[in-house]
């Protein structure tokens, strides 16, 4: 398999761009929330599975679950087979730690890093901001404000882990430094993005039990939306 497949691209069929790994983040410990968020269920299903089933569709050649390392027995039985479980190489460090392990797992030649708490991911966000990936080191949604999405985003691989590994020595060891290592970027305004997601619920994550009620009653429909 070599990427994003179903409708991908403008012929469909199969991405020529290389093959693509998934790296879902889940080694937070939700200390906004009080609780392991990836486990959090959401209408019965717990987050993080509304994350690797939205990453399976996209048919990648390796999806990797990055977990905190008190967590692989409590996940290990939970998640699909072709799903594999990694550790973090550093706790409580953020996502940059999960990035780096990840990516050494994946052994792609690009890399979707995804987090575990947004359960309304579009499928054709994501094969939109992938059908650019050809032209940077990274593809990375940007708000008007500024604000960026860099763990919704795609990597090319070889050129990530190296940063993410040098950024990881440095003291604040941020997703930006990473970023910041890197010589092509290319940003796409989420404006853009709005044709496809108007509501641009592909970024709604749960951060608390009121993002996490309103996303309920948004899947039973007696909200239309979660604004």
């Amino acid at each position: 398999m070599t990427g994003v497949k179903e409708g991908y691209g403008k012929g469909g069929g199969e991405s020529i761009l290389g093959s693509l790994g998934v790296v879902i983040l889940a080694g937070g410990r939700g200390t906004r929330i009080g609780r392991d968020k990836c486990l959090l269920e959401l209408c019965g299903k717990p987050l993080l599975l509304y994350v690797i089933e939205k990453a399976l569709m996209l048919e990648p050649d390796r999806v990797v679950v990055v977990l905190g390392r008190r967590n692989l027995e409590r996940y290990g039985s939970m998640v699909p087979s072709r799903v594999s479980l990694s550790e973090d190489i550093v706790e409580g460090v953020g996502p940059l730690a999960g990035i780096v392990s990840g990516m050494r797992r994946i052994d792609t030649d690009y890399a979707l890093i995804l987090p575990c708490d947004t359960p309304f991911i579009k499928l054709d966000v994501l094969r939109f901001l992938y059908d650019k990936a050809g032209e940077a080191d990274a593809v990375i949604p940007r708000w008007p404000n500024g604000y960026i999405e860099p763990l919704q985003a795609f990597y090319r691989t070889s050129a990530a882990l190296k940063a993410a590994e040098e950024a990881l020595l440095e003291a604040g060891r941020s997703c930006r430094e990473m970023i910041r290592r890197l010589n092509r970027i290319l940003y796409v305004n989420v404006d853009e993005l709005r044709r496809i997601d108007p509501e641009l619920i592909t970024f709604f994550n749960i951060n608390s039990m009121d993002d996490l009620l309103r996303a309920e009653k948004f899947l039973k429909g007696s909200i239309t939306t979660l604004k």
